[in-house]
């Protein structure tokens, strides 16, 4: 029989010979999950004694009127119970700064349930019950209290969704003794320890033993967010991973994005915006590529960014040993370069490399040869060079370079791919060892300058490194997003390119790295900005190039079948030539809290701002296509009207803060028919609620910066009545949609995730509204959300539970950023709402 162990704080281990377990030391937080009826209480409490571990129902965290409706007809909303599921959380983090363990219950049905209370928590675990309904049902009926209906058992079951492979739960069927069931979990919970190092077996041996535990090289502090389990099937197709499959590396002139399969499948040279070389992402692999990955085709993998820098490693377990694959680009070559380093960890694992170079979005095959030294090849397609050095023989074989070589315990193989331009001479070959050390070293005190210091600072940390990674160094600007094309919607046309950067990003840009402590950034994005506006003010586009360049000229790219076959591809951007008359706020904002904020001498930008406002003037009564940017016929969209307001607003108070020479008495007469114009036209007075445009009845999530932008208090009656209409109506599994697509509003076919910066949006409003509680709920279930080294798309699917969009979006970390910062209470929340009048 299992023994209990003298002290409930010992740390995981354990002993098992002859069929029986003993119980050693326990540090983990185990959550028994499943349906009412499912014996949750009775296991939970037994396994909780084997363990010598303290026991909470979960259920006991609500609040007493909530656990009367949990057995009611009346079942807690998708707001409950993330509120609910935060005071798990916190009893879970409780119990882990304590350094012991234990035990609680949660129903956690659904997958978001389970990843919120999981995602970077290695040490707790959920064990899973599931049985046949008759028996759940009839357990119920048994019960002399709190007995719960049939009704809501089948609500329970038709929500439910079962844990998967990558979930790694423990799944333990009820339909058995309480002691075996504990037996089973314990089991579950004890594999047998080696008593000594594992031998080096080779490949062809045919019973091997299990793989030594798998620890990433180099420093591993900080991981960002934990580790994830193989996926299998997905490991070794052709086809693109999942979105969230992928991590990023950079170099702040360009990055790639590198698979859970040591695949590189995206890359662009030598910019963001440049034809890219690796564009298997958007096809397959004979689009280009290059994986590094062992023989041994269903590896466990895991990864992890070198603490807070964007040196990523893989590390792949195998049947024969472990292997560690570091993927980076270091910083401010004179020539960009990608450099994979195969590192044994354990044993002897055979590998293999697969180079597919197309130059020009996947078409261009180039003219490959061996470098006169031998040390690798060189690959030439009109002004394009890339060279690939490594001590590995390389051929060629099917248009692709290839390699196949074993790697040892402590051997370290480098493969370097440099870009050159092929009239120039091969580029000299790099010092890895030396480029790593320095591109880890750039990259921490880069992160050290982190000034916030809040509950969340690591995951703003890591937004933060994303967002320098997604900057052009030479210029300042930052990109929305790497990639073009990934779908809104899954199989979808909802594909544009985001490799540009948009005025609409401006002042939440600017404030999040003036907030975190990043001011000499936050300058060079206010210079860029000014530059890229300079000129006619009826010129002023939503979006630019990397140096402000503004022809964005959209087409599609017919070789390429898209992301999983989601077509069309497109590169440039239509929506440049489109009004859209928020961004005139969101640039007149910037250039107010640049200049409020000392970022830049304070009579810098007032001539520009003072012609923008003049056009605007001009055109503010005008419809427009508005700040999603639909291509379904210009309107009167409030929030864009809104945003107008905000330019007028700004421009106002600048001239009476700073003294400017200005027309205050007209600006001031126009800011007031603006804002009676907006309350009266783009109000419902019937439904509470602000509308999509004038005159519309359809909601619109931009509506959520009403207040936050300043528009109106945040306590303002037809601000809370936009909130609870937008709870209603737009909140799909907790998360904030757009709006509904099935309007036809964009003058595109119907779906597309929700759209992840809007639920930031209402995180914010909940903590302008002292809804603190509900605040830091929906932003822990937000965090959840993120992949396993803490990025984020555009959008996410709650069915498919999958991120969708491009990648990895910036939009979506500067709003995770500033709604940590705003939950602090020093985020951009509470600066840009000061000043908020009630109004007309």
């Amino acid at each position: 029989m299992a023994q209990k162990p003298t002290e409930a704080t010992m740390s995981t281990a354990a002993v098992s010979t002859a069929g029986q377990v003993g119980i050693v030391e326990f540090r983990a937080i185990l959550i028994v999950a499943g349906v009412s009826g499912s014996g949750k209480t009775t296991i939970a409490t037994a396994l909780a004694q084997r363990l010598g571990l303290p026991f909470t129902e979960g259920s006991q965290l609500h609040p007493p009127p909530d656990i009367a409706r949990i057995h009611s007809a009346d079942p807690l909303d998708d707001r409950e119970q993330w509120s609910w599921l935060e005071k798990i959380a916190t009893w879970i983090d409780g119990r882990r700064q304590l350094g012991t363990g234990g035990v609680i219950t949660s129903p956690a049905l659904k997958r978001s349930h389970r990843d919120f209370l999981t995602r970077g928590r290695p040490d707790v675990r959920i064990v899973y019950l599931h049985g046949e309904r008759a028996l759940i049902a009839s357990r119920l009926a048994a019960r002399e209290e709190n007995s719960m209906l049939a009704s809501l058992l089948d609500l329970q079951l038709s929500i439910l969704e079962a844990p998967e492979p990558d979930e790694d739960s423990i799944l333990i069927d009820v339909n058995r003794p309480v002691e075996d069931i504990v037996a089973e979990i314990l089991l579950n919970l004890t594999p047998p320890v080696r008593e000594k190092p594992l031998d080096v077996v080779a490949r062809d041996h045919s019973e091997r033993p299990p793989p030594p535990p798998v620890i990433p090289c180099g420093p591993q502090t900080h991981p960002s967010t934990g580790t994830l389990a193989g996926r299998g099937p997905f490991i070794g197709s052709d086809l693109p991973l999942d979105i969230e499959d992928y991590a990023l590396i950079g170099d702040c002139t360009t990055a790639a994005l590198v698979g859970r399969n040591g695949s590189i499948d995206w890359l662009c040279w030598p910019r963001f915006d440049s034809g890219a070389l690796f564009a298997a992402l958007l096809g397959n692999s004979e689009h280009g590529r290059w994986r590094i990955s062992p023989a041994d085709p269903r590896p466990r993998t895991r990864r992890a960014y070198h603490d807070d820098t964007l040196v990523l490693e893989t590390v792949f377990d195998t049947a024969d040993g472990s292997v560690a694959l570091i993927d980076f680009m270091p910083i401010g070559r004179g020539d960009s370069s990608v450099v994979r380093l195969v590192k044994g960890r354990a044993g002897k694992v055979a590998m293999q490399m697969h180079l597919a170079l197309r130059f020009d979005y996947g078409v261009t095959v180039p003219w490959v040869t061996q470098l006169e030294d031998g040390s690798g090849v060189r690959a030439i397609a009109g002004a394009n060079q890339a060279v690939l050095r490594s001590p590995v023989p390389l051929e060629g074989k099917n248009f692709a370079t290839v390699a196949e070589f074993d790697v040892v315990e402590g051997e370290c193989i480098p493969f370097v791919l440099t870009r050159g331009q092929s009239h120039l001479p091969t580029p000299p070959e790099l010092d890895w060892n030396a480029a790593l050390q320095e591109t880890e070293s750039f990259w921490r005190d880069w992160s050290n300058r982190c000034s916030h210091l809040g509950p969340w600072r690591e995951a703003v940390k890591r937004s933060l490194v994303t967002l320098k990674a997604l900057t052009y160094a030479e210029t300042g600007g930052i990109v929305a997003a790497l990639t073009t094309s990934l779908p809104e919607q899954l199989g979808g046309k909802r594909n544009w390119d985001y490799r540009y950067c948009w005025l609409r990003d401006a002042t939440f840009t600017l404030m999040a790295l003036v907030s975190a402590g990043y001011r000499d950034e936050a300058q060079a994005w206010a210079q860029w900005l000014r530059r890229s506006v300079a000129g006619s003010p009826h010129q002023l586009q939503i979006m630019y190039g990397l140096s402000g360049e503004r022809q964005l000229i959209e087409w599609e790219v017919p070789w390429l079948p898209g992301y999983r076959g989601a077509a069309p591809v497109r590169i440039g951007n239509a929506a440049s030539a489109q009004l859209q008359l928020d961004v005139y706020g969101e640039l007149i904002d910037a250039i107010h809290q640049g200049r409020t904020l000392g970022l830049a001498p304070v009579g810098a930008g007032w001539p520009l701002q003072q012609k923008l406002i003049e056009h605007l003037e001009q055109i503010w009564e005008q419809p427009d296509e508005g700040i999603w940017e639909v291509r379904g016929g210009r309107r009167h969209f409030t929030f864009s009207k809104v945003m107008a307001w905000v330019a007028l607003d700004r421009t106002v108070r600048d001239a009476e803060q700073f003294k400017f020479s200005a027309p205050l008495e007209s600006w001031r007469k126009v800011r007031d028919r603006m804002h009676a114009m907006i309350c009266e036209r783009g109000f419902d007075t019937e439904r509470n609620t602000f509308t999509q445009s004038f005159g519309s009845s359809e909601l619109d999530a931009s509506l959520l910066l009403v207040p936050l932008v300043g528009f109106l208090p945040a306590d303002d009656p037809r601000v809370r009545g936009t909130i609870a209409a937008i709870e209603r109506e737009l909140m799909v599994d907790g998360l904030v949609l757009r709006y509904r697509t099935e309007s036809d509003i964009d003058g595109l076919a119907p779906g597309e995730g929700v759209f992840l910066p809007c639920s930031f949006w209402l995180a914010n409003n909940y903590k302008l509204q002292h809804r603190d509680t509900e605040a830091r709920a929906l932003f822990e279930r937000l965090l959840s959300l993120r992949n396993d080294v803490g990025l984020l798309a555009e959008e996410y699917d709650p069915k498919a539970r999958r991120q969708l969009g491009n990648f990895p979006q910036a939009f979506s970390h500067l709003a995770l950023i500033g709604t940590a910062l705003s939950l602090h209470d020093v985020g951009p929340a509470q600066r840009r709402s000061q000043g908020a009048k009630p109004g007309s």
